[in-house]
């Protein structure tokens, strides 16, 4: 029966396409070129194929006819012709250099049918893992989240991207960081469409090129090139809701332009968004014959609306100027309601309190870069600055009802300034590829604090309650690295990069000034062995550090009641990290990875109850190891299946540092994600989605956390030639997502429990119209510093 339907497949494959074009494509110098790609075009009709490492490609066509014959390599037009096709075509291309157009051809009739050359859907580099987003069916049709999703290693939810069970990842596209962070982050991603993603690389231990900021990796999204002239629209809506007599929990609308001309590349959009977030929870804390317990509703309403404009022009065929322009206004409405029961030598007693903050916030962040080809090597410079201005405001009511009502108006102004600029050059030689630049960032960030009593609705000012915080921070960069293939199985990379910082804070009504430099250097180094093509071996290290956000350092204190705050610290210290890792992939669909890591000052909230006031404040308080194992696999093997399984296994130690945190033991961890896609119909333009991802109790720190599951479940239409994409998706079907630990002090432990809207059912449309190939203005700016700002 097997037999026969692959008999079955081939008949329809021959009825389908009668004519076939193969051929090999080398170097001058004798070299196949790889993966490079192949496009004919006739009138509406496009076929093309990916040529295999041995530079073999095979094109099928469905009628005869002119046809032109275009070659891309790395995104660069290396070959273009007219070619008639009656029969069966060989063509054989031997290729001057990336940049010649020159080329000596033979052609010949043959008979037969060849297999077509494919990409691999994963493949691993010497420094980094490749989905191949452009060969997976299943992550067609979708935004950048979903199928950020479907990639090894990666989990994505409404607030937060993780690297194998670690948050707080950076996203690059096209090699340039994004400038948001966070949910902003999640909400920019989903304004891309997966249609137009090349690949994802996932990078666990980021080279020196990058900034050594952040210790869970980097994750790297690369557009697919233009490859034709003209534009195009794309319009994006979503409505999520949940299915029991809740209105909406959000909506987004949005559109977005891209032009292609021969020199000028140009995208602009715009997104109105209107986010609904409810919440409940608790903080149990008990100890010594005492307790203080608060029960807590959260309700969030985020009104945000964003801009964008990008310009790329092509100066020569070797120089590219560009910038961007990108504008972020938010006025979020935010109300808490708690009631607290207290027990202590004082006697027991209840108050209950409430805020209602009315939040401001204008960001503006605008780029400049210019990009040189220096030799036909691929050798470049680039140049590029960026400018990030944020202004932010609240109007924020406060009211505790214990024995009186006390009430407070506060007015929280935030101005940060960013300005970074760098250069960066890439040198190639025959073996050799070499990075190396320098990159200078400032950051001034000034924070006033008005506090407020309010007397029958009149506010006085409260000296002693009021604060400002003025922080200055510039750091200096500069790094170098080298990637060396040592043989056609053996290659190597190693880099250092040097981090310079200077720091001065300042909090007048503290009488407090804070100064502080520090030089790290940060070491890279990568060694991979690919004794064939089924098999892949590498092993990795890389230093990181992770520096606390502006809020983590600010002293200010954020009320919560009259008894209650939480606190930045000013004396927080950076953390580092040191990672080893071994990474094994089988036939790339397996990939098996053994790590450790060891992070030292980590820091968290501790929580404090003393003389009737409780309060949160962070500190530096416990170093921490981490040895476990990683597991994914990619199943295609059923043409009407695509799995993606996960799975995340390791042993974590903590060691405490500050008294009153009571030191974890040691601890087993994991997470998982089971991801599938069941094609529905043969054009695999309908298909279902089914899947879950969780993770197990684990210790760490001075916290106890429970384990958590979700599962979730959705259809995906594909129609109009792909133009028009429909998806609906029920999250989290049986309401189990939610966060739940214990914290544990000397005196006292708290329990926590936080339980939001996670089971809601959401329909997404983009419909597209105008040339589908045509992706605008692609590159994005490395401004990696809004990620402090939180």
């Amino acid at each position: 029966m097997q037999r026969f339907f692959v008999l079955l497949m081939m008949l329809c494959a021959s009825l389908m396409f009668s004519q076939t074009i193969e051929g090999t494509l080398i170097f001058q110098d004798k070299k196949p070129v790889s993966y490079a790609e192949i496009i004919l075009k006739k009138n509406q009709l496009k076929f093309s194929a990916i040529s295999d490492e041995k530079g073999h490609f095979q094109v099928q066509l469905k009628e005869k006819g002119d046809y032109s014959f275009e070659v891309f390599n790395d995104g660069e037009l290396i070959f273009s012709d007219k070619i008639n096709v009656d029969g069966d075509v060989i063509k054989n291309l031997e290729i001057a250099n990336a940049d010649s157009q020159k080329t000596k051809i033979s052609e010949q009739k043959i008979e037969g049918v060849v297999v077509t050359a494919k990409k691999k859907i994963i493949e691993r580099k010497v420094d980094r893992l490749v989905f191949n987003v452009e060969n997976s069916i299943a992550s067609q049709g979708l935004d950048a989240v979903e199928a950020l999703a479907k990639t090894p290693m990666l989990r994505t939810t409404d607030k937060s991207i993780s690297i194998a069970g670690k948050s707080g990842v950076a996203v690059m596209i096209n090699e340039r960081l994004l400038n948001v962070s966070g949910e902003e982050l999640v909400n920019y991603l989903k304004n891309l469409r997966s249609d137009d993603i090349q690949k994802i690389e996932v990078i666990t231990t980021p080279p020196a090129k990058y900034e050594a900021q952040g210790k869970s990796g980097l994750i790297n999204i690369v557009l697919k090139k233009n490859t034709s002239l003209g534009w195009n629209v794309s319009l994006q809506a979503s409505m999520k809701n949940v299915y029991w007599n809740v209105p909406t929990v959000s909506q987004r609308y949005g559109a977005t332009v891209n032009y292609q001309g021969k020199k000028l590349s140009a995208s602009a959009g715009f997104t109105d968004g209107n986010f609904y977030w409810r919440m409940k929870g608790y903080e149990y804390s008990t100890g010594n014959n005492s307790y203080w317990n608060t029960d807590s509703y959260f309700f969030n309403n985020l009104r945000n609306k964003s801009a964008n404009v990008k310009l790329e022009y092509k100066i020569t065929d070797k120089s590219t100027v560009g910038g961007s322009y990108n504008y972020f206004f938010a006025n979020p409405v935010e109300t808490v309601k708690n009631r607290s029961g207290i027990k202590d030598e004082a006697g027991e007693r209840e108050f209950t309190s409430d805020a209602y903050a009315l939040n401001h916030r204008n960001n503006h962040y605008a780029t400049l870069f210019y990009d040189v080809k220096i030799d036909s090597s691929g050798s470049k410079l680039s140049l590029s600055g960026n400018l990030i201005s944020n202004n932010a405001n609240a109007d924020d009511y406060y009211n505790t009802q214990a024995d009186q009502l006390i009430s407070t108006y506060i007015n929280p102004i935030n101005q940060y300034r960013i300005y970074s600029g760098q250069a960066d050059l890439e040198k190639n030689f025959k073996k050799l590829k070499t990075e190396s630049g320098l990159k200078f960032t400032k950051i001034k960030n000034d924070s006033y604090f008005n506090y407020y009593d309010l007397n029958n609705g009149i506010p006085t000012m409260n000296f002693n309650q009021s604060n400002n915080f003025f922080y200055d921070e510039n750091n200096y960069a500069a790094y170098a690295s080298g990637n060396y293939e040592i043989s056609e199985k053996w290659s190597a990379k190693a880099g250092l990069r040097y981090e310079f910082t200077e720091l001065t804070g300042i909090s007048p009504n503290e009488n407090l000034t804070t100064k502080s430099h520090y030089g790290k250097f940060f070491p890279t180094a990568y060694i991979s062995y690919k004794p064939n093509e089924n098999n892949a071996f590498s092993i990795n290290y890389s230093k990181r550090i992770n520096r606390p956000s502006f809020r983590e350092l600010n002293p200010f204190r954020y009320i919560s009641s009259a008894f209650e705050y939480s606190s930045g610290n000013p004396l927080l210290r950076p953390s580092f990290t040191d990672n080893v890792e071994f990474s094994y992939v089988l036939k790339n669909n397996f990939t098996l990875t053994a790590f450790h890591n060891y992070s030292k000052n980590d820091w968290d909230r501790l929580q404090r109850i003393d003389n009737g006031i409780k309060y949160t404040i962070i500190f530096n308080f416990y170093n921490q190891n981490q040895t476990g194992v990683s597991l994914s696999y990619n199943y295609t093997k059923l043409s009407w299946l695509e799995s993606n399984v996960f799975l995340n296994a390791y042993y974590v130690t903590s060691k405490t540092f500050v008294d009153d945190a009571v030191q974890m033991p040691g601890s087993y961890g994991s997470d998982f994600n089971f991801d599938n896609t069941f094609f529905l119909n043969k054009s695999k333009t309908v298909s279902f989605m089914l899947g879950a991802w969780g993770n197990i109790p684990y210790k760490e720190g001075n916290t106890s956390f429970k384990g958590v599951a979700s599962v979730y479940s959705g259809l995906k239409l594909n129609l109009v030639e792909k133009k028009l994409t429909l998806n609906l998706l029920m999250n989290d079907i049986l309401n189990t997502e939610r966060e739940k630990g214990t914290e544990f002090y000397q005196d006292f432990s708290t329990q926590y429990y936080f339980k939001g809207i996670s089971r809601n059912l959401s329909l997404s449309v983009n419909y597209k119209f105008g040339n589908n190939d045509v992706k605008g203005a692609t590159k994005q700016l490395q401004f990696d510093e809004q990620n402090r700002a939180k």
